[in-house]
């Protein structure tokens, strides 16, 4: 899809270091200012994917991808905001992870081995840990697009990876509301009956086996709160402004901001204006 599932954040030094994480020291937010932009130079030579930071000792060669890169990690996986400038080819190269790719902005041709897919902004892909792919950005001026990278040890599949294209899953509209303290919600013509109070907004729901994802766009004041049994919820925020509140504080984020809710934890999202969220819903940490 709109992006390539770059092996080489999974390893470089781009991405702070592995530590313990506890319940109380895991991060709610992380800001878009706080993460630095990395810039990173990407080859394959003899069958092997290579990359080096910009500031490096190492030969850059001159068919080098140049990508810039922010990695949000959080302990049940990482975001990572991957800006391709015009043209841009990535080389073939291994997936890591299970990893939900989101395009945002871009427009690219998107390789899964010998196979192609034309993506554009609003089209998701699910490739699993082991997956060989590649993309090449089509579009004058470039842009961002997202990965949700897991860090459970994966399924396995499909080797080709699952597609859930933006024309085929238009924006629908969602009502949520509170049944005895239980979070519902409504989406497509099942709206149009929640409850008068219900809160209303639109989504566009991906279409991917195991994994929950989509893009939310919640008008001026609206909110949606409850608690996710089972599994964590990944968001960034790709425009508007929104509070998160998690842990009974609340966390002011705008575009390019993510947050992190931890599963059968209280969390509530308001907008503080038109905003779209983009969210993958992943399974926990794995206990060490």
């Amino acid at each position: 899809m709109a992006m390539a599932a770059l092996a080489v954040l999974a390893v470089s030094p781009a991405r702070p270091a592995d530590k313990p994480v506890t319940a109380g020291a895991a991060p709610v937010v992380i800001l878009h200012q706080d993460v630095p932009l990395f810039t990173i130079y990407a080859w394959e030579r003899w069958g092997n994917f290579i990359n080096a930071e910009a500031g490096s000792k190492t030969e850059i060669p001159y068919d080098a991808a140049r990508l810039q890169v922010k990695v949000y990690t959080f302990p049940s996986g990482e975001i990572r905001a991957i800006r391709f400038g015009n043209g841009v080819r990535t080389h073939r190269h291994i997936n890591q992870t299970d990893t939900i790719l989101y395009s945002w902005q871009a427009h690219r041709v998107h390789f899964v081995d010998d196979q192609a897919m034309v993506t554009e902004p609003g089209d998701f892909a699910l490739h699993q840990k082991g997956v060989y792919h590649s993309g090449e950005e089509t579009r004058h001026g470039g842009g961002i697009d997202l990965e949700f990278a897991m860090t459970i040890p994966g399924r396995h599949n499909d080797p080709h990876g699952y597609w859930s294209l933006a024309r085929d899953h238009p924006v629908q509209p969602a009502a949520a509301w509170q049944l005895g303290g239980v979070y519902q919600e409504a989406i497509g013509p099942a709206a149009a009956n929640a409850p008068a109070g219900a809160t209303r907004f639109r989504v566009r729901l991906a279409e991917l086996p195991d994994y929950q994802a989509r893009e939310v766009y919640l008008p001026a004041g609206a909110t949606i709160a409850g608690r996710l049994a089972g599994k964590d919820r990944l968001f960034f925020v790709a425009s508007g402004r929104v509070t998160a509140t998690a842990g009974g504080t609340g966390h002011a984020l705008v575009s390019e901001d993510t947050a992190w809710a931890e599963h059968d934890q209280p969390f509530a999202i308001t907008a503080r204006e038109d905003s779209m969220i983009v969210e993958a819903f992943v399974p926990p940490r794995a206990a060490p």
